[in-house]
C-alpha cells in the first residue's frame, strides 16, 4: 500500500479483525486469527481483479477506539482450560518475542518458547480446526472454546513448509500431550528469522484472563504453561 496511516483501523475491527499493527508506511498486519488464510485467499482474488474503489469520506473518518486492555485474571475465578507446554525448551516472555503483532498481544495472549527438540504436540484437548498449508502453525478449539495458536518460529510462513511435518489432519480430535507437527531443527534455525515460537489464546477477550505458570526450561506435554480463566 502506498501510505498505511490511511487504513481504518475501527472499520477493520467492525469486520471482525482482532487488531491491527502498522509495521511501516507500506506494510500493515491485520489479525484475524484461525481464518487468516481463507482471508488471505479470498483478499488475492480481490487483488487480482483490479484496483479497488476507496472508501467514502464518512467512512474513512470513524473515529478508532481507543486499544482495549488485554483481560487480567479475575481472583478466584474457575479454570476453564490448563495448557501444557507443546514445547520443549525455554520459556520467553511475549513482550520478547521479535514480532509487533504477538509481542502487543493483538493475535493473543499467552507466552511463547523457543524449541529444543523436534516434536510439537497438543497443548490441551480438542480439536485441531486449523493447520496452515505451510505447517509452521496450527489453531486448536478446547472443549471449553478457547482458541489456541501455536505457531512456530517468526515468519516461517516464508519458508514454505520446508522443515516441518504434519502428523495429524485438520479436524482430528487430540488428547493433551498428542504429537502435532515434527521440526527439522538444524534447517530451522539455520534459516528462520527466529525459533521462538508463541502460545497464544487468540479469544482471550472471551475470558477473565489467565494464570502463567511456566517459568525457565518446558518439556512437551508435560510441564503446566498456563490457565485460562473464566469470567
Amino acid at each position: 500500500m502506498n501510505d498505511s496511516a490511511r487504513v481504518n483501523d475501527a472499520a477493520c475491527k467492525r469486520l471482525g479483525a482482532s487488531g491491527v499493527v502498522k509495521l511501516n508506511k507500506q506494510t500493515i498486519q491485520v489479525i484475524v486469527g484461525a481464518k487468516a488464510e481463507s482471508i488471505g485467499d479470498e483478499m488475492k482474488k480481490v487483488v487480482a481483479r483490479g484496483p479497488v474503489a476507496a472508501a467514502s469520506a464518512d467512512a474513512a473518518h470513524v473515529a478508532a477506539p481507543a486499544p482495549a486492555a488485554k483481560p487480567q485474571a479475575v481472583p478466584n475465578a474457575v479454570t476453564i482450560a490448563e495448557l501444557v507446554s507443546p514445547i520443549t525448551g525455554e520459556v520467553v516472555a511475549l513482550d520478547q518475542v521479535p514480532d509487533e503483532a504477538f509481542a502487543s498481544k493483538a493475535v493473543g495472549d499467552g507466552v511463547a518458547v523457543k524449541p529444543t527438540d523436534k516434536t510439537v504436540v497438543s497443548p490441551a484437548a480438542g480439536t485441531i480446526v486449523k493447520i496452515f498449508n505451510t505447517n509452521h502453525a496450527f489453531c486448536l478449539e478446547t472443549e471449553k472454546g478457547a482458541e489456541i495458536v501455536v505457531h512456530m518460529g517468526i515468519d516461517t510462513v516464508a519458508l514454505n513448509g520446508q522443515g516441518f511435518k504434519r502428523l495429524v489432519e485438520e479436524g482430528a480430535e487430540v488428547t493433551a500431550g498428542q504429537p502435532v507437527l515434527e521440526l527439522d531443527l538444524d534447517f530451522l534455525n539455520a534459516n528462520a528469522r527466529s525459533m521462538i515460537s508463541p502460545v497464544v489464546c487468540s479469544n482471550i477477550d472471551d475470558f477473565s484472563g489467565l494464570v502463567i505458570k511456566a517459568d525457565g526450561h518446558v518439556v512437551a506435554g508435560q510441564t503446566p504453561l498456563y490457565e485460562i480463566k473464566s469470567k
